[in-house]
Formats: C-alpha cells, structure tokens, sequence
C-alpha cells in the first residue's frame, strides 16, 4: 500500500465517511489521484466507494480482511434471507436496517424490481443502488461502527424513515428474550428499529438461534410487535411455541447449498 493510501485510512478512521473533495484537501493531491487511490484501496478490500467518497468497511489487521466464513451462522443467516426475501412483493416499500442478515438479504434483493428501499445501512445501499429496479433512499445522520458494520443513526436518520409509509420492514436483533422482547446494545440503533416498526404496516424480525435468550440494554420491542419471526432450524421448539403463543408466527428456515456440515 501507498504511503498517502495509508494515510487515507488513518483519515477514514478518525471520520469514518470522507468525500473525494475533502480527500484531496487533507492529502493535498487532485482528485483524480484521490479516485484512482479509492479504487485500488476498495479492490484490495479496505474501503468501499459510496456517494462521492469512501468508508472503511471493516477495522482489518494485516494479516486478512474479515475472512469468508469466519461467522459460525453464515449458512444460518443466508437460510433465514433466503425465507425473507419471499415476503417482498413488487411495488413494496421496504424498511431494512443495518445488520449481517439484512447483509446476505440485500444480495437476494439486487435481483427484483420496482421495490422501494429504505435503509441505514451503507453496505446495504451500497449494494443495490446501481440496481435498474431499486429505488434507495439512505438515512442521513450520525455514521457509527454498528456490530462491525456502518450504520447511520440519530435525529436525522429518524427523521427520513418518519417521512415514508412502508408496506414492510424487515428487522434483525442482537437479542431476542420471551419476557424481555427484543433488545439492542446500541440506544441509537434501537431507536432507529422502532421507528422503523411504528411506520411500517407488516413486520418481520430476523434471526439466528444464538441471538434467543439474549438480552441487551437498549428496548426495541415487545416480540408480538411482529408479524413473523424468521429463524433458523438449529432454534429451540420450546422457544418457537412460546413466540407463536404471543400470537406471532415462526418460519424455520431450512440450509442452503449443503452449507451445514
């Protein structure tokens, strides 16, 4: 890597987003070094191009970047946007936050039309805003290292997701408990959740088997607040009567290409 490169990254760390017209003022260099810079850097996996600017997308050491594979649940959380994408209609209006399961749900959204998306996740925006069928709407606002993914967060982000009237939101969660509900550790991501709840007319929360049972600082929402729960087949039947019995349904979702070993 480039010594200014190197020197972009020590930016993008301090800044997390930065445009290519600031780029070129702190390095003092044009901007047509600073995109060709971007380029390199976003296919070597260290930032990600967006908007006019550029992000990192992960705190990486030297040795790799996040490594394909390296989350346990990966075939779990494919599973589960696998089911979730059957839920999505042409003509929705969709909310869909920031978060690993949303992630591998938004590849399966790069391939339908005429939705309208509504997200505070850049990577998720990232990925299907050059789609022909997709309409992207990004909340503005506070940019912060949410479970190891950009999410935008704060009055602002609020404030777009307040503006519309979706048809479905689709939800994850780092913590979902019978009696607690659904939890979050961050208060600025469990606020962008239940705005994301109060304004949609159909909801769905996806999640993994390891997230039953946990409970976090920040109060999303009484787990009846959803239509659907979508899981995996690893979770507990015990759980899944339990949910149902508040009077939301449960979809097991089954694995994928052989991915469970």
């Amino acid at each position: 890597m480039k010594p200014r490169q190197r020197l972009m990254i020590s930016f993008l760390e301090q800044h997390t987003f930065l445009s290519v017209n600031k780029l070129a003022e702190l390095l003092e260099i044009s901007l047509p070094t600073v995109r060709r810079d971007l380029q390199e850097m976003e296919t070597d996996g260290y930032i990600r191009r967006v908007n006019g600017g550029a992000f990192l997308i992960s705190k990486r050491d030297d040795s790799s970047e996040k490594a394909l594979g390296s989350d346990p649940f990966e075939a779990h959380k494919k599973a589960i946007a696998a089911e979730a994408i059957k839920w999505i209609q042409p003509g929705d209006t969709l909310f869909i936050d920031s978060g690993s399961t949303n992630s591998y749900l938004a590849d399966f959204l790069t391939e339908l039309k005429d939705i309208t998306i509504v997200t505070n996740s850049i990577d998720i925006a990232y990925k299907c805003m050059r789609r022909p069928g997709l309409q992207v709407f990004v909340c503005g606002g506070t940019a912060e290292e949410v479970r190891a993914e950009a999410g935008i967060v704060g009055p602002l982000a609020e404030q777009l997701i307040m503006q519309f009237r979706a048809s479905l939101c689709i939800l994850g969660t780092s913590g979902l408990d019978m009696k607690q509900g659904i939890t979050d550790p961050f208060l600025s991501a469990a606020s962008i959740k239940n705005k994301m709840l109060t304004y949609s007319t159909k909801r769905i929360l996806v999640t993994d088997h390891s997230k039953f049972g946990k409970i976090h600082k920040a109060f999303v929402a009484p787990i009846e607040s959803f239509d659907c729960v979508i899981t995996d087949w690893e979770a507990d039947t015990e759980d899944i009567g339990r949910i149902r019995a508040q009077g939301t349904d449960v979809i097991q979702a089954v694995m994928i290409n052989n991915e469970q070993q």
